[in-house]
């Protein structure tokens, strides 16, 4: 924080549109200092591994890519790994759904962290702690700050495309301790 910033402020008026630049541009990178200063704390043990899990709020209950991120969400669960995902329908159901089918005796949780949609659906049946972000940016930050490993499920491509862009935007220089497996996508059903 500069020298400036730290005096009793004084009065600017929004008719005098450089000082009151000078003002937004001082608060914002203020505001992205505080924000960089407090993505350095971690927890500094966690009871189980995290795993976070993307893809398509569209696939419906039934299809082979539900039933297969569904069993694979179940497979971690019984290795004592939470399952996080965006709380929604879809592919997000059938990792929750998998993570819940298997914890029975392992106190394993199923995560979701949503972000505030006016026309967005409820959480989904199958998650036991929901997170609500008022913004894309705050929700991606908690996935990043929250997961241990990241798994993108089959989707549409530009879907598949953001997210990775963005976790490589978050996580820079240590997106080697966060795990990335994207699948590819398939057509014709498993094989």
């Amino acid at each position: 924080m500069s020298p400036a910033t730290s005096q009793t402020p004084t009065t600017v008026s929004l008719a005098d549109e450089e000082a009151v630049k000078e003002v937004l541009v001082d608060t914002l990178f203020g505001l992205w200092a505080t924000v960089n200063n407090l993505t350095r704390l971690r927890p500094s043990r966690r009871e189980r591994y995290r795993v976070t899990v993307f893809g398509s709020a569209r696939t419906e209950p039934g299809h082979w890519v539900y039933n297969e991120v569904k069993q694979m969400c179940s497979a971690l669960s019984a290795m004592n790994c939470d399952i996080i995902t965006g709380g929604g329908p879809g592919l997000m159901q059938a990792a929750n759904e998998g993570a819940q089918s298997a914890q029975a005796s392992q106190g394993v949780q199923s995560v979701g962290i949503r972000v505030h949609l006016p026309f967005e659906q409820n959480v989904n049946p199958f998650v036991e702690q929901a997170f609500e972000h008022a913004t894309f940016f705050t929700r991606l930050h908690h996935f990043v700050l929250t997961s241990d490993a990241y798994i993108v499920a089959p989707g549409r491509a530009r879907n598949r495309a953001r997210i990775h862009d963005d976790l490589a935007a978050l996580t820079g220089p240590s997106s080697r301790r966060h795990p990335s497996h994207f699948r590819r996508p398939h057509v014709a059903g498993p094989g």
